[in-house]
């Protein structure tokens, strides 16, 4: 249950904020800077990870929906109680549905955290949730996964 409360935290957090950023900065704009790390600056992006498969959006869309629907049905059926897979199932469940609801409903998304230190995509808390989760999925595969198939630990 509190797996599931995480993920809502997160994709309400996302959801608030691009809401907030589309509604009070012009589409390319910057409105500030937060401790010469990141400008806060308003970007649709209309493709994936650095713009991979861009004005490609409903293909996005379906592939977000699915896999928010895979991690439901696992979720259910094995009732996973690791708590590092836990934990990235949480965030890439809410990235993906934060993404996928922008994709579908404004066929864009909303990306604002433009980090000022090196070059980089300007991306959004659901891309953080994806990349964090991601990260901690595949050490749950390379440290768990065994042990949990193996019946020492559930999943």
């Amino acid at each position: 249950m509190i797996w599931l409360l995480v993920s809502l935290a997160i994709l309400a957090a996302d959801q608030i904020v691009k809401y907030l950023v589309s509604v009070n900065i012009g589409v390319g704009e910057t409105a500030f800077s937060v401790l010469n790390i990141f400008d806060v600056t308003y970007v649709q992006n209309q493709g994936a990870a650095f713009s991979v498969l861009s004005g490609r959006t409903v293909v996005l869309s379906v592939i977000s929906v699915v896999f928010c629907i895979a991690v439901a049905v696992f979720w259910t059926k094995k009732k996973p109680s690791n708590p590092l897979l836990c934990t990235s199932l949480s965030l890439l469940f809410a990235g993906a549905l934060g993404n996928g609801i922008d994709r579908i409903f404004r066929g864009y998304v909303v990306d604002y955290i433009n980090l000022t230190f090196i070059n980089f995509p300007v991306f959004n808390i659901a891309d953080i949730g994806v990349t964090v989760g991601a990260a901690l999925f595949i050490l749950y595969i390379i440290f768990f996964d065994k042990e949990d198939k193996n019946g020492n630990n559930n999943a």
